[in-house]
């Protein structure tokens, strides 16, 4: 397994559904943190982050469907990691 990283996230493939989108953050987005027990608000988690109010809206979120798989540069859905079941793992990259 390469060396983790922020703008690294592999999630499991067979779990997402595509086409994957790229969109910004709404008011009442929410995901399930990797590590965190249930769901949580994305204003919660930036809250819970220190992330100023001012930077949120630059920071893209990957979708799978309707679902915030990644929100990118920060942490995984836990819905979409890899487990020892996973087949087939996507690699996504900030570039």
């Amino acid at each position: 397994m390469p060396p983790v990283s922020s703008e690294m996230a592999f999630l499991d493939y067979h779990v997402l559904q595509f086409p994957l989108r790229i969109r910004n953050f709404r008011p009442g987005d929410r995901f399930h943190p990797l590590g965190v027990q249930g769901s949580q608000k994305l204003k919660e988690f930036f809250i819970d982050h220190r992330i100023p109010r001012f930077e949120r809206p630059k920071i893209p979120l990957l979708l799978s469907g309707e679902t915030v798989a990644w929100v990118v540069g920060y942490r995984i859905d836990d819905r979409f990691k890899v487990t020892d079941k996973t087949r087939k793992v996507l690699k996504a990259m900030v570039t």
